[in-house]
């Protein structure tokens, strides 16, 4: 069951002038991901990204397979990442995104991952639909992997889990134009209790500390 704390009301970016971007079509996204052992540990030294295809858990046939974990919203798949028991996908259209884990055998589900994906034309993100399981954390703030804010989703693994899927809408915006910003409530937004178990990384490639206990991060889960 989620545990969360009091709904607050917590103020979010919107946007108030500047013209909307259309779609999303060809922004270049960033993407990382952490992966933990059942054990809460740490699977690879700090600084590795997998979905680098460097480090050979991308399969063939994804907008990262052959990149240092970017890729360019089109009509293929943008994101994919394999540990041989889970083949977890990130498919972007030009409003939505679906983040999907497919089990492979047995062992689906077993490893805890955390997942940020970043642009900085992208502002923000609403679930339209989730079928992972409860104990999952997902938010859009300043996680300290950019230089902005970026959407994360932490899976802290689930026994018997048979595979999920999360669809988001998102908002962007021309990279042309400099909108001005101002602070709107959004009521609906409840923090939850960080996962207390799984370690927060000490470092972690491009720029942050890692994603759990980041003060700067809104850990949440909203419906529509």
């Amino acid at each position: 069951m989620r545990k969360f704390a009091t709904a607050l009301s917590i103020a979010i970016l919107s946007i108030c002038t500047g013209t909307m971007r259309a779609d999303g079509i060809g922004l270049t996204v960033t993407g990382v991901l952490t992966l933990y052992s059942p054990g809460q540990q740490l699977l690879q030294p700090s600084g590795t990204n997998y979905l680098n295809s460097a480090f050979g858990a991308v399969p063939p046939g994804y907008g990262n397979s052959n990149t240092d974990g970017t890729a360019v919203i089109g009509s293929g798949i943008e994101f994919g990442v394999s540990d041989g028991s889970d083949l977890l996908t990130v498919d972007y259209t030009g409003t939505t995104v679906t983040v999907t884990d497919t089990c492979l055998n047995s062992g689906c589900g077993k490893t805890p991952f955390t997942l940020a994906a970043y642009n900085p034309d992208i502002t923000g993100y609403t679930i339209v639909s989730d079928t992972l399981p409860g104990n999952t954390v997902m938010g859009y703030g300043d996680s300290g992997y950019f230089p902005g804010n970026d959407g994360a989703i932490t899976f802290l693994g689930a026994s018997g889990f048979t595979g999920g899927s999360l669809v988001l809408d998102y908002t962007s915006i021309a990279a042309s134009e400099t909108p001005s910003l101002e602070l709107s409530p959004f009521s609906r937004l409840a923090l939850a209790d960080p996962p207390a178990a799984v370690p927060e990384p000490s470092t972690f490639g491009l720029l942050g500390t890692g994603l759990l206990g980041m003060a700067g991060l809104v850990r949440s889960r909203f419906r529509a």
